[in-house]
């Protein structure tokens, strides 16, 4: 008897098929993503590699391999990219201490179950679907020499003549920022959102019993609480602003004189067919764009090492 009960189910196990309606179902629908990966970025990122390491402009008879010149190249050059590089970190480096609190203060406000603030967090989303060109438009009618801010401080009599905001880089810089915060704050704030309503309420109830007071709450029990979100919610930011490079390109182009130039729309400018000149060296934009990755990653190991301490602590 045994031994035929192992042989009917060594049967039913060899009918048993290799891929289950299951299996198949999951495959079909994370096929999308898996075909996109290997098409728009890991391929992408392998010709990029290779192309480094050449001299080429887009033809294939001029192309000739150069070795490590590219690369060398880039770390001796005088045209702009380290100062480019520098005003990505600058960018950084002013906007999130900025939106990230922002964000973080319209959480908790919209998080509070009050009439209306459906509708609010609606509107707080809305500025990250605009389109970046309508971003750059509205604000470069704000900002220019005969826009509403000039027009607005002259009329309560703060100013005497208009200010050019866009001929000085710190200026300029600082509506980057401004224009920048008030394109991505919405999506940082739903984020925090999430994070927030994962705090326990019997939490906040026993510290309310305790006669802990608002920022008793938020420092000893928010905080902490949402800080592995918030260290993640911190590394996107960080990440995003120093790939940033559209909303340089709508609203300045890079003025006054290249000074608001990032990283971005340096390799936009010089290296990519159709924005540089026909004759520009792509495997140098290539060999550019990589250091530029291997930069990027540093600063988010270094960040996640920091972050993990902090968090431990907490």
């Amino acid at each position: 008897m045994k031994s035929s009960a192992k042989s009917i189910e060594l049967k039913t196990a060899k009918k048993k098929p290799f891929f289950t309606k299951h299996d198949i179902e999951c495959t079909v629908m994370i096929s999308p993503s898996i075909i996109g990966f290997f098409v728009f970025t890991l391929y992408p990122i392998l010709w990029a590699i290779s192309k480094s390491f050449n001299y080429y402009t887009g033809v294939d008879s001029q192309t000739m391999f150069v070795g490590l010149e590219n690369f060398k190249n880039v770390f001796v050059s005088s045209d702009g990219y380290w100062t480019a590089l520098g005003n990505s970190f600058l960018f950084t480096i002013g906007k999130l201490p900025i939106e990230l609190p922002l964000a973080l203060l319209l959480a908790l406000i919209v998080s509070k179950k009050y009439p209306g603030f459906k509708s609010a967090r609606i509107g707080l989303y809305f500025p990250t679907i605009i389109s970046v060109t309508v971003v750059g438009l509205v604000f470069t009618n704000l900002f220019s020499y005969s826009g509403y801010i000039n027009g607005i401080l002259q009329k309560f009599g703060m100013l005497s003549e208009p200010i050019d905001f866009f001929a000085k880089k710190s200026t300029a810089m600082m509506i980057l920022i401004i224009a920048s915060v008030w394109q991505t704050f919405g999506i940082n704030t739903i984020y925090f959102m999430v994070a927030l309503s994962n705090v326990p309420e019997d939490v906040y109830e026993s510290a309310k019993l305790d006669g802990a007071g608002p920022f008793v709450t938020f420092f000893k029990i928010t905080l902490p609480l949402i800080a592995p979100v918030f260290a993640t919610i911190l590394l996107l930011a960080i990440n995003g602003s120093l790939q940033t490079g559209d909303i340089v390109l709508n609203l300045t182009n890079g003025a006054p004189g290249g000074q608001t130039e990032v990283a971005q729309t340096y390799l936009l400018k010089k290296m990519v067919p159709g924005f540089a000149s026909p004759s520009a060296n792509i495997g140098a934009g290539c060999a550019t764009a990589i250091i530029n990755a291997f930069i990027y990653t540093g600063v988010a190991v270094i960040y996640k090492k920091i972050s993990n301490k902090v968090v431990s602590y907490y």
